[in-house]
């Protein structure tokens, strides 16, 4: 059979037309699938990096410590020569400032020997070179006054029980002030090659208090710090305390009775404290594991007598830095957070890190230190981290390096100011500086101040901090701070943007802060106001100084998820429904002003 040509021509188009669809519906397809699949992946690289910026996001309020430790100079001092001493302790608390570190636990006593002038008490030989000598400068009110000249707080960190060996104590056999051992060894228990004053001999807790009460009346310490406060073992018998346990047992079982011994003195000596010092914060550095949590062998703080629980519920104790010196193979993050669910989140805890642990047999990298850093942060109840110890933070090893700049630039890259104690000083509140200008010549601003008139309370002002940003300006944000603890009224600043509005705020004596004071530069409007923003239960909780016209909730990937129509100024949303993540809530007032913030559910 045979058909025109024309007839095989159309059939020849009709054949090609459908290939050509056919590779085009594929083709079609395909792109759909690629962009489906480019999109998620957008998405999710959004949303990742929304949840890193979060991790990073830094609190406007957070303890930063780390233990300065004099213990055979490790930390310092490195010579014996005074002017040697200040010139190193200069350039370490200059290096821990530049990371933003706000706290110093200082080292006043290591074995029986101590840093100030004491009459009970001969001065550590590493500081004078001869155990005979006593100190010929204070090194305490130095260490002081430079930590509060850089912001810092500076408590002392003492060791009660613990003294030394024999050999140590003889390094100060012609010393005028004598070594406890050598003026009373009927106090003293020998165990593991160490020498201990017996916590259960009412004398030597006579002696600590009148020991301590010197150090806290002459120096003007923000804190104290208690050290190895507990017995060195849980065996009742190796520890031979028989004597004083058959004198002053009272009837109470062995382990009750060393308990009660180390409870009687750590309240008698924050009785004793508040007396002398009533803003004095008296915390202690407690064994990391309480009690062992279900699936670990820690040693634990309460099977060697040191009960920091019972301290702070009595209300006996303002601050615990638990030496959590693990990873998570022994429960670094259920023991954080036992030390505050047991204190019902009543005082402060500050999570003890072991940056040391980078550089010996364990070899943790970097990122496990970073990794507890971000864990406390999201632990309730915990305010802060400390770090044992100060050559682990500013050292030349490589890791404590990367450490170091990881810090600065990143964790600590913002200040942070040290969290108020409402348990400690009643909650408080100083008035807003006033009379804010700002005066501009080229890239250079200055601001100045008034201070603000007296609080009702009485509580003077210590710092004032100022923010900068392209409105609108959110105080809440430690990003936006340009200076913290100015205790001048003015402060100078060089920027290449234009500055649209500053805000300064005071601080007073217990970390409360003031309501801002705003300056908007010349030419610009008055602000409608700034919103603060906190989750709590299930709700987004939104404060505002002005009436809010309409509040939307956005997803990671720009869809509404919740939305209020004038919701007035202080509102609640619920946002029990939506999954954990980061989200954007942007606030529109009545004048069409727009805010948008970030927060995490």
């Amino acid at each position: 059979m045979f058909f025109p040509a024309f007839v095989l021509f159309f059939l020849a188009f009709c054949i090609a037309v459908t290939i050509f669809i056919n590779k085009f519906v594929l083709f079609l397809n395909h792109t759909i699938i690629l962009y489906s699949i480019m999109r998620n992946r957008i998405y999710s690289i959004l949303a990742a990096a929304l949840v890193c910026v979060a991790a990073l996001a830094q609190p406007k309020h957070e303890i930063r410590a780390v233990w300065l430790t004099t213990n055979s100079g490790l930390d310092w001092p490195a010579s014996t020569s005074q002017a040697s001493q200040k010139s190193s302790l200069i350039e370490i608390l200059d290096k821990l400032k530049a990371a933003n570190f706000n706290t110093i636990l200082l080292q006043v006593q290591t074995k029986g020997d101590v840093l100030w002038s004491s009459s009970y008490q001969p001065s550590m030989k590493v500081f004078t070179g001869n155990g005979n000598n006593n100190l010929s400068w204070e090194p305490c009110s130095f260490v002081i006054d430079e930590c509060h000249k850089r912001g810092m707080e500076c408590h002392a960190w003492i060791v009660p029980y613990r003294i030394g060996s024999a050999s140590e104590a003889a390094r100060y056999a012609s010393n005028p002030r004598k070594h406890p051992y050598l003026a009373h060894p009927e106090w003293c228990i020998s165990y593991g090659g160490a020498l201990y004053l017996d916590p259960g001999l009412p004398e030597v807790r006579e002696y600590l208090l009148n020991l301590y009460r010197e150090l806290i009346t002459n120096y003007d310490f923000d804190g104290t710090n208690f050290d190895y406060t507990r017995y060195p073992t849980s065996s009742l018998s190796d520890f031979d305390d028989s004597a004083s346990f058959a004198r002053y047992g009272n009837g109470m079982s062995h382990a009750d009775w060393r308990r009660n011994n180390i409870n009687t003195f750590v309240h008698e000596f924050y009785d004793m404290a508040r007396s002398i010092k009533p803003r004095l914060k008296v915390g202690c550095a407690p064994i990391g594991t309480y009690k062992r949590a279900p699936g670990y062998g820690n040693m634990e703080a309460f099977g060697v007598f040191q009960d920091p629980v019972e301290w702070m519920n009595a209300g006996k104790q303002d601050i615990a830095f638990p030496q959590l010196y693990w990873n998570e193979h022994y429960g670094f993050s259920p023991h954080m957070k036992m030390w505050a669910e047991l204190t019902d989140y009543s005082r402060h805890i500050v999570a003890g890190l072991a940056p040391y642990k980078m550089a010996d047999t364990n070899n943790w990298p970097v990122s496990e230190i970073t990794r507890q850093i971000e864990k406390a942060r999201e632990a309730e109840g915990v305010e802060g981290v400390c770090f044992f110890r100060t050559e682990q933070i500013i050292g030349s090893n490589s890791k404590y390096q990367q450490l170091y700049a990881e810090l600065r630039d990143n964790y600590f890259k913002y200040p942070a100011n040290i969290p108020p104690m409402p348990y400690l000083t009643g909650v408080t509140k100083p008035n807003a500086p006033t009379n804010v200008t700002i005066s501009s010549s080229g890239r250079t601003h200055t601001v100045t101040w008034d201070a603000p008139a007296p609080a009702a309370d009485g509580t003077e002002v210590k710092y004032y901090c100022v923010y900068r940003a392209s409105r609108p300006l959110h105080i809440n944000n430690i990003a936006r701070c340009i200076g913290n603890f100015i205790t001048t009224n003015s402060f100078t600043f060089t920027s290449d943007n234009d500055v649209e509005e500053v805000a300064v705020t005071a601080f007073d004596a217990n970390y409360y802060e003031s309501d801002p004071a705003f300056q908007l530069a010349s030419g610009l409007c008055a602000t409608t106001g700034h919103a603060s923003i906190s989750t709590a239960a299930g709700m987004l909780l939104v404060e505002a100084p002005a009436p809010i016209a309409c509040a939307t909730i956005f997803s990671a990937s720009g869809s509404v998820v919740a939305k209020a129509v004038n919701p007035g100024s202080q509102f609640s949303l619920d946002i029990s429904h939506l999954q954990h993540g980061c989200y954007l809530i942007k606030l529109q007032n009545e004048h069409n002003s727009v805010v948008v913030e970030k927060f995490i559910k």
